[in-house]
């Protein structure tokens, strides 16, 4: 009881004018949420009815999220829906009205909006639109468009970053997939990110992976807070502190960086090609300063080392329980390779049909998220089947369960290995008659596989992060043989909070390398 008195006591002093501040106005807010919440009426059927009100029902859903996204689904295949999330209701749009929704301007169906409102910007100041407009041009303009030229160069740093960082392996030896696999995106990306020297800095790769698990972490745990007294819980998250502390270091260890650039381009010196330095050549042009280039550079790497490493890991642990799967991979990597001299340039990834097959099948089997296609509705606008969306909703589409109906895909409940390379190859029946079977390769995004988004607003990223996920995936299985620990036999299950599903972060997978490794 003393100690629980000392650490009150400590708050209290510590945070006594946050504090004093807040208890004027707490009871008029309370008496606010009282008479005026709520949301506006709508139409379209709500799902979760039988929890009761609002605030019972957004509480269900922490623990059942993906339920009421089922439920709904089941019920409502063909029309919208509504149901009570963490930031209040939202409305589930039909797959077959998601071509008409995405080709609606911006000032009606906002995505800059809805990115403010996932990312908790009114607390977290992550996600500057002017930044994030001058990252998009920085991958669209610069990091996509060259791809040929960096792909050599992002080989050899997955060759020697997979050296550095795995253990000999010359026998059976326990790995811990997840961080192992981390560290290695964090380097790969870095080598492109910031340049060779840097990227194996212990200050920057805590940095870049630090931020981005503290970003993540802060969200999440604001996220408990209901909607309406998250201005007052931030102040008792210590999530976010840890975000803002850990924010400031990153930028400490970038600045220095950013100015030794600048005096070395000053000086005329040949300069690094690399996408710090393709954001320098363009600034001033957006009229940025060097601490918003730092922040750009920490998005960059949140927008990526996470969710490729996620990726990663989802299909390493695919892998490990079909060692049937391995040995077919690695001979189409082999005899792919024997084409191109060695090298897997930017036309021999392109070739690993089978592999890119795995990578997508993985993703439809571990979608990451239940929804995608999230947006903000600015103005209120009705659809062609009269679905009304009121301004103020966010709308998103039940990704996961589209990928995993029986409509759209033949046995969804089966891991399917050649899947999509059967089907861009013709021999497999097309439930969704795309003309074009390119359509079922990794990076392509449609109404029906929305993992990288759909629409103007899908992922820009995505091309680099398949190549990097190719050549990580294709050296692993040329230079090691997989397998589960003794006893384990089933693939290790995924972890699942509320809309969110990410392999488990804590386990092991044995390799060893191949004596005849390539």
């Amino acid at each position: 009881m003393a100690a629980t008195m000392d650490v009150i006591r400590g708050i209290l002093e510590e945070r006594g004018p946050v504090l004093a501040s807040i208890a004027v106005v707490l009871a008029s807010v309370f008496l606010f949420t009282l008479l005026f919440g709520g949301s506006d009426p709508s139409d379209i059927p709500l799902v979760g009815k039988e929890h009761g009100g609002a605030e019972k029902r957004r509480k269900a859903f922490i623990t059942n999220g993906y339920d009421f996204y089922k439920k709904g689904y089941e019920l409502f295949k063909s029309k919208a829906f509504r149901l009570t999330a963490l930031d209040g209701e939202r409305i589930i749009i039909p797959r077959h009205l998601l071509e008409e929704v995405r080709q609606l301007p911006d000032d009606i169906i906002d995505i800059n909006t809805a990115f403010d409102v996932m990312n908790e910007h009114k607390y977290l100041k992550m996600g500057d639109r002017q930044l994030t407009a001058f990252l998009i041009h920085i991958i669209r303009g610069d990091l996509t468009r060259s791809l040929v030229r960096i792909n050599p160069r992002l080989s050899s740093e997955t060759v020697q970053t997979i050296r550095e960082e795995m253990p000999p392996c010359d026998d059976w030896t326990s790995v811990v997939v997840y961080q192992t696999v981390l560290r290695l995106v964090a380097k790969i990306s870095g080598a492109i990110f910031i340049g060779t020297e840097l990227c194996r800095s212990e200050d920057y790769l805590n940095a870049s992976i630090g931020y981005t698990l503290d970003f993540v972490n802060a969200v999440s745990k604001l996220k408990q807070w209901n909607k309406r007294w998250r201005w007052f819980g931030r102040y008792f998250t210590p999530e976010v502190d840890k975000l803002f502390t850990d924010r400031k270091k990153a930028h400490d260890f970038l600045r220095p960086v950013i100015e030794k650039r600048r005096a070395a381009m000053k000086a005329g010196e040949e300069m690094p090609d690399d996408t710090l330095q393709w954001m320098l050549n363009k600034i001033d042009e957006f009229g940025l300063s060097d601490d918003v280039l730092a922040e750009t550079q920490l998005n960059l790497s949140m927008a990526s080392i996470h969710t490729t490493s996620l990726t990663v890991t989802m299909i390493l642990y695919d892998l490990v329980v079909r060692p049937d799967v391995i040995e077919e991979v690695r001979e189409e990597i082999r005899s792919v390779l024997a084409k191109h001299n060695g090298v897997m340039t930017s036309h021999a990834l392109f070739e690993m049909k089978l592999l890119d097959s795995v990578m997508k099948e993985s993703q439809r089997v571990n979608p990451g998220s239940v929804v995608r296609f999230q947006r903000y509705v600015a103005k209120p606008v009705t659809l062609s089947d009269g679905t009304h969306l009121p301004a103020g909703y966010m709308i998103e589409t039940a990704h996961a369960l589209t990928v995993q109906d029986d409509a759209v895909y033949r046995n969804p409940e089966k891991f399917d290995a050649r899947r999509f390379l059967d089907l861009r190859n013709g021999t497999s029946e097309d439930l969704l008659g795309y003309k074009n079977k390119e359509q079922h390769q990794f990076v392509t995004v449609t109404k029906d596989f929305m993992h990288f988004g759909y629409g103007r607003h899908s992922c820009p990223g995505r091309f680099f992060a398949a190549n990097e996920i190719k050549l990580i995936l294709a050296r692993i299985l040329l230079d090691y043989d997989l397998k589960m620990p003794e006893g384990i036999t089933e693939r290790y299950a995924n972890i699942n909070m509320g809309t969110d599903s990410f392999p488990d972060p804590t386990k092991e997978v044995l390799f060893k390398r191949v004596n005849n490794a390539a």
